[in-house]
């Protein structure tokens, strides 16, 4: 017997049994990541989390220096705007941005933004590189934060100074 099975008709087959074959994985994979997630230790009810509120003080074995918002030295440096959530919903997709006005002069730019949250598992989260050719120092991705904690930015310059900045997030579900 000679079957004739059009393109169309195959195609839609082909399409339900990968779809079939592929559904129950990803709902498989998507639980176990979530319950392999490390969580916050929190033994009573209403018990606070530790939040680590250290600022780092070396990055590459330079000295990062701190000015205070509003200070003379941060407004000079022209340091990055840190742009997240108050409150993120979802520890997993956490939008970030850094925005500075600073001039990307071949003479005088950020180099890079490094990305640090001292309560995740991994501290470091990313580092940005920049060159003059960027025109403008702006960043915007989606991080991981595993609890409510201070995000901080070590913004590099050209001349070799380290500048840092922090902004705190609270996080209701953890992403890391």
């Amino acid at each position: 017997m000679d079957e004739h099975v059009s393109r169309r008709d195959f195609i839609k087959k082909t399409a339900v049994i990968t779809l079939a074959a592929v559904v129950p994985i990803s709902i498989v994979s998507d639980a176990a990541t979530a319950l392999a997630a490390p969580k916050p230790k929190i033994d009573k009810p209403g018990q606070k989390i530790h939040i680590n509120k250290t600022k780092l003080k070396e990055f590459k074995g330079k000295e990062i220096i701190w000015p205070a918002k509003g200070s003379a030295e941060y407004k000079k440096m022209m340091l990055p705007k840190i742009h997240l959530p108050l409150i993120a919903q979802n520890g997993g997709l956490v939008p970030l941005a850094l925005a500075s006005d600073h001039p990307m002069e071949k003479s005088n730019y950020i180099r890079a933004y490094h990305v640090f949250d001292l309560n995740n598992p991994v501290p470091h989260i990313a580092s940005f590189y920049l060159t003059p050719e960027n025109g403008k120092a702006f960043i915007a991705t989606r991080v991981k934060i595993q609890q409510e904690s201070y995000v901080q930015v070590v913004t590099e310059y050209s001349n070799g100074l380290l500048y840092g900045d922090r902004k705190f997030i609270k996080v209701t579900v953890g992403g890391c």
